[in-house]
């Protein structure tokens, strides 16, 4: 058996249908071959169903309480350094589409990086798809670190050396930036491209507050979104139609010039469409912050697609919660 250049650790919450899960099999299978160890931690309520899929194309594990953040969400991180064999260790979602080459060049990059984040995009683009791909170019206009990115990979040694995991639970949702703020080394792999695959629109529905709730961990991006609407009603309100029409089209104008800017350099994955969903995002973001801020005050759950039954952190019901 030749050795294995990495550990792919994915985590999979939903209860999608066995049918539906054939083709991600077949992707995971297609990294076993590329000389992956594989490896599912399954939070989803339908572990023995799956892993009658799952077991012939990797490890396939159920999550446990030491893979859950303080939150109660499976923590990629804490599942990864648990399970994989590998120094090298890639991180994906289930949307995520590596390949023999993508993985080949994670690896090269982790040789001389503690922590390599690709930049991922999405391939088809239905409309929903779109809008986010204008947040990706938006953010892209604006800095190097991806928002909300869908892949990462690691060295085990760097991670390991780190303040502690307890010290990840601040808040926030994205996991490459929880290892920047504890010291990790980041590289921003903006020129590699991952492939993923949009989410259906009742589970991209489902991540808007999801989404929005995370960014309260950057307090001046969340104000910026919570003020575009008041600001917008106001101008209305007073009866200054020139001057809102001035402040929607500043808006309009700052978003797409932010999104051509980010599609320098990713005009392979991004089409020129893309861009013109950008406006459509910061719609989309203004309002999901007010979302977010209400199930907030109300005391919700900002929706995670992990659990069927239960509290967080207690596995489903049927489940082999203590397999290894």
């Amino acid at each position: 058996m030749r050795d294995q250049r990495c550990s792919y650790v994915v985590v999979h919450e939903d209860a999608t249908a066995p049918h539906e899960l054939q083709s991600f099999a077949a992707y995971l299978s297609s990294l076993a071959v590329a000389g992956c160890e594989v490896v599912i931690v399954d939070d989803s309520p339908h572990f023995d169903r799956n892993r009658r899929i799952f077991r012939w194309v990797g490890r396939h594990v159920a999550a446990l309480p030491r893979h859950r953040s303080l939150r109660g969400a499976v923590d990629p991180v804490r599942a990864a350094l648990d399970l994989a064999s590998c120094e090298k260790i890639v991180v994906g979602n289930a949307r995520v589409r590596h390949d023999a080459d993508t993985i080949a060049a994670m690896c090269a990059l982790l040789d001389v990086h503690e922590v390599v984040e690709p930049q991922d995009y999405y391939d088809p683009l239905p409309w929903w798809g779109g809008i986010d791909a204008g947040r990706i170019l938006v953010h892209r206009g604006i800095e190097p670190l991806p928002d909300h990115g869908a892949t990462f990979g690691f060295r085990r040694a760097a991670i390991r050396g780190l303040h502690g995991l307890d010290a990840l639970d601040d808040g926030a949702d994205d996991a490459v930036r929880r290892l920047q703020t504890q010291g990790a080394a980041v590289h921003l792999a903006g020129e590699l491209f991952v492939r993923c695959e949009p989410p259906t629109v009742t589970s991209w529905l489902r991540e808007r507050a999801r989404h929005a709730d995370a960014d309260f961990a950057l307090p001046l991006k969340t104000a910026f979104f919570f003020a575009l609407l008041p600001i917008a009603a106001l101008l209305v309100a007073f009866g200054n139609a020139p001057l809102a029409a001035a402040y929607a089209g500043a808006l309009v104008a700052g978003s797409l010039a932010l999104a051509v800017r980010g599609r320098i350099g990713a005009a392979e994955v991004f089409p020129l469409r893309a861009t013109l969903f950008a406006p459509l995002w910061m719609l989309e973001r203004s309002v999901s912050v007010y979302w977010a801020l209400f199930r907030k005050l109300t005391g919700a759950t900002v929706e995670r697609p992990i659990l069927a039954e239960g509290r967080a952190g207690v596995p489903p019901a049927g489940t082999a919660a203590s397999r290894r």
